[in-house]
């Protein structure tokens, strides 16, 4: 790989730790903020409604925008954005503010997303979709991280500041790399984004199936960025710091297992990556409910679960590119995208809605229902793809 290749590879990575760090400031932070906003614990779904609709938005119109403008330019903006809505955040004294600035906050998520996952499946090599998202994880896990020792000082909104001025510095390193970025064409860009009918996409093989594991894998994802700092101090009684690092254990067992699936690439198939993190949550899940003398073995059951659900969703963006023809690929991985991040936007709050009028206790219930629909919707995929384009990549 040419020099210039992977000087832009590593700024790719680095970016995709933008998209990471402000995923799980919010919920990490929850507890101090409702405090200081005066708001119930339920109205934290509000923001990730608003969040995540806009980011369904800008990832279903994504291929739209790839037609328009290169995905440098997309990048960059975006991270501009994110970066500026954070810090503003850290001014608000009412909640209703904080839901102004979800809109930036949603849309550059889901524009980086889209832009960089489609860029890096068709200009690198495959087994570089695990190193992208587990750079995510470095975002997500530095994001609660960040917050948690803010919080050990009392304050949630400095945490918010440190957050955007790190990704204000992000987007001087885009602006810096520009010239790196391969040139996307008028024609190159009409060509690998074509107009294609969201029904057509529905009615090919594999299709819906995969759209709606990644619906369920980001509710899964999002239930333990958002609420699992929640029920450990609710329901388990620990500190506001160490809460919040219940949420940085889950994102850096999402790292660690993410790099190791990219080390493991070559060994073990995608397919079987995806089938043990699935079981992995299915383990890890109702040993939540349990109760232990030592706090580190909730630590240690909090970890599994991130472990389980590493090699997920990277491996599924990997699949594409050998499942469905390359004029259907970003449309197909923005409505996988676009329509995931509903598990985000819908049932995630759906979940706050329902503890709010019973009890989060019942969290971990909740987490057992939703690994075994995923336990499920995967060996109906794995069953449908038996026949892939390059069959040694997947078997």
């Amino acid at each position: 790989m040419k020099k210039k290749s992977i000087l832009l590879l590593l700024v790719i990575y680095i970016t995709f730790i933008a998209l990471g760090l402000p995923d799980a400031l919010l919920g990490s932070a929850w507890n101090l903020v409702r405090s200081d906003l005066q708001t119930s614990l339920g109205t934290l779904g509000m923001m990730t409604v608003l969040v995540y609709l806009m980011s369904i938005f800008a990832t279903y119109n994504a291929p739209r925008l790839l037609r328009i403008f290169q995905t440098k330019y997309i990048t960059m903006f975006s991270v501009i954005f994110t970066g500026v809505a954070l810090i503003l955040i850290s001014q608000v004294n009412q909640f209703y503010q904080i839901l102004f600035f979800a809109i930036p906050l949603g849309l550059g998520a889901g524009a980086i997303d889209v832009s960089l996952n489609h860029y890096l499946a068709s200009h690198y090599e495959a087994k570089h979709m695990n190193y992208l998202h587990s750079f995510y994880g470095i975002g997500v896990t530095a994001g609660p991280s960040i917050m948690a020792y803010t919080l050990s000082q009392n304050s949630w909104r400095m945490g918010y500041i440190i957050v955007g001025s790190l990704l204000l510095f992000i987007a001087f390193l885009l602006f810096l790399s520009l010239k790196l970025w391969i040139k996307e064409t008028k024609e190159h860009r009409e060509m690998h984004h074509p107009t294609i009918g969201t029904k057509q996409i529905l009615t090919t093989k594999g299709a819906v199936v995969s759209i709606i594991i990644f619906v369920i894998y980001v509710h899964i994802e999002s239930l333990a960025g958002v609420w699992i700092a929640s029920y450990f101090y609710i329901i388990k009684g620990v500190d506001y710091a160490t809460a919040a690092l219940f949420t940085t254990t889950f994102y850096l067992a999402l790292t660690i297992g993410r790099l190791t699936s990219g080390f493991l690439s070559s060994k073990i198939s995608a397919k079987k990556l995806i089938v043990i993190g699935s079981m992995l949550m299915i383990i890890a899940a109702p040993m939540l409910w349990i109760s232990v003398q030592k706090l580190s073995a909730y630590f240690i059951i909090v970890f599994i679960l991130g472990l389980g659900a590493a090699p997920i969703y990277p491996n599924m963006m990997y699949l594409n590119s050998h499942v469905f023809s390359k004029e259907k690929l970003s449309k197909i991985m923005s409505l996988q995208m676009g329509i995931g991040y509903l598990g985000f936007g819908l049932l995630t709050p759906a979940a706050g809605a329902l503890f709010q009028l019973t009890t989060i206790a019942i969290y971990p219930l909740i987490m057992v229902a939703i690994t075994w629909i995923l336990g499920f919707l995967v060996y109906q995929y794995m069953k449908q793809m038996k026949q892939p384009i390059i069959k040694s990549d997947l078997n």
